[in-house]
């Protein structure tokens, strides 16, 4: 029997914000749609752009850097 995973890590406040803007923006629009509300061009604009920000401070933050020195000559697949 494997041993259990490390716990998950803390997620700081603008990991979390990125988080809340990517769905909460898409979440409000369906919201907004389905209990059809007169919605204006600033809500509209600002659900959107919640959702781009949201979406590219997440793929900003994953910090796609190169290997660490101590993982060794190959960083693949081990078979």
């Amino acid at each position: 029997m494997p041993p259990p995973p490390p716990p998950l890590p803390k997620l700081d406040l603008p990991t979390k914000l990125a988080w809340v803007a990517l769905f909460g923006g898409p979440a409000y629009l369906l919201v907004a749609a389905m209990a059809n509300w007169h919605m204006e061009g600033w809500a509209l604009f600002t659900a959107v752009a919640a959702f781009i920000g949201g979406f590219v401070a997440l793929v900003v933050r994953m910090g796609d850097g190169p290997p660490s020195n101590d993982s060794g000559w190959d960083d693949g697949a081990v078979l």
